[in-house]
């Protein structure tokens, strides 16, 4: 029989590999998307486009290498949190400013705010997770 502990363990490790895998995902969408020149509101490919991309799809395998131990990495989520806070912050910007439209702008920040929500629930929910004194639940 498991125990309500080791269920809720299991709930929340599964949790957590979820966030790890949605940001994943829509950081590699990022790495493409940001070397479409047109989706970035330049006519050309430019340098800060593919250093962009780079750092997206590096963020992208630091998630997916956490996810390898996804209870012991979770510290990962807060910074991921933040750099999806910070890439909302500056597609509001550049829709403000006319350099994107608004209707892409509204798009891409209704997927920050599910990632943020996603990211912020899990570390809200997972913040006192021991991994240890659980018999029979590896990580």
């Amino acid at each position: 029989m498991v125990s309500d502990e080791e269920q809720s363990f299991v709930k929340d490790r599964i949790l957590i590999r979820v966030s790890y895998w949605v940001a994943a995902i829509v950081d590699c969408a990022i790495a493409v998307a940001v070397l479409i020149p047109e989706r970035m509101g330049v006519e050309e490919f430019v340098y800060p486009m593919g250093l962009m991309s780079a750092v997206a799809f590096s963020w992208a395998v630091l998630l997916i290498v956490a996810d390898r131990k996804p209870v012991e990495r979770r510290w990962v989520l807060l910074p991921t949190t933040l750099v999806a806070f910070l890439l909302g912050v500056a597609g509001v910007y550049a829709g403000s400013v006319g350099l994107i439209p608004v209707q892409r702008i509204m798009a891409s920040s209704a997927v920050v705010v599910g990632v943020l929500l996603l990211l912020t629930y899990t570390c809200y929910r997972t913040r006192n997770l021991e991994r240890a004194n659980l018999p029979g639940v590896s990580e």
